[in-house]
């Protein structure tokens, strides 16, 4: 219970910035530890996705099953990942909110885990055989046009601090292009239009972890 106190003490006055000024479309990052946890040997998934640019859901979880590779660890991930964001798309659809026509982009920093999904990869190697049927649904997916994988440099992973400890500056970069400011004291956060709000000293100094 400390720990949450002086989390939510020390972060009080950051949030997120949302402006329909951005990217289009939806993109998303994908990124799993391997066994990282010493007692179960469980590895750690985590993923975020942004529309036009602003951060619209994330989650980090254990992976309830041990993983032999690396890529069927990152892979188990990329299939959590399509779940949530065809449940998205659908919500989006029910609520009558038009999205851009195209594929979403995943954005991922393991080969072997992209050449899976995309068929290039022969699954009956006896490291990858065991791996459920289920998974394959992301192979659909992109079959469909529903999503597409992108290679992403380990420094360029987004969702990397979701898994692991990262270096400060790699912290303060990744919260930076998810638009994660400090806002300041109430009050600070002054209206500039309709849709968007003007933030305090918006820049990755302002950020002190």
């Amino acid at each position: 219970m400390q720990h949450w106190r002086a989390f939510l003490h020390g972060t009080q006055e950051i949030g997120l910035w949302y402006s329909r000024e951005g990217e289009e479309g939806l993109i998303s990052y994908s990124n799993t530890d391997w066994g990282n946890c010493r007692e179960t040997r469980h590895s750690t998934s985590g993923f975020l996705a942004q529309l036009h640019g602003c951060l619209i859901f994330w989650k980090t979880r254990k992976q309830p099953l041990v993983c032999i590779s690396t890529a069927e660890a990152k892979y188990k991930s990329l299939c959590d990942l399509t779940s949530e964001l065809l449940w998205f798309c659908q919500l989006c659809q029910e609520a009558n909110i038009l999205l851009i026509n195209t594929a979403i982009t995943i954005w991922e920093d393991n080969q072997s885990c992209i050449n899976i999904a995309n068929g290039d990869c022969n699954l009956n190697n006896k490291r990858m055989k065991h791996v459920d049927i289920q998974l394959h649904f992301v192979k659909e997916a992109i079959q469909t046009n529903l999503i597409t994988l992108q290679y992403a440099l380990t420094t360029e992973m987004l969702a990397d601090f979701l898994t692991k400890s990262v270096p400060n500056p790699t912290l303060v970069r990744a919260l930076t292009k998810l638009r994660i400011f400090r806002l300041g004291v109430r009050g600070d956060v002054k209206k500039q239009s309709h849709n968007e709000l003007r933030l305090v000293n918006p820049s990755p100094k302002t950020l002190d972890y």
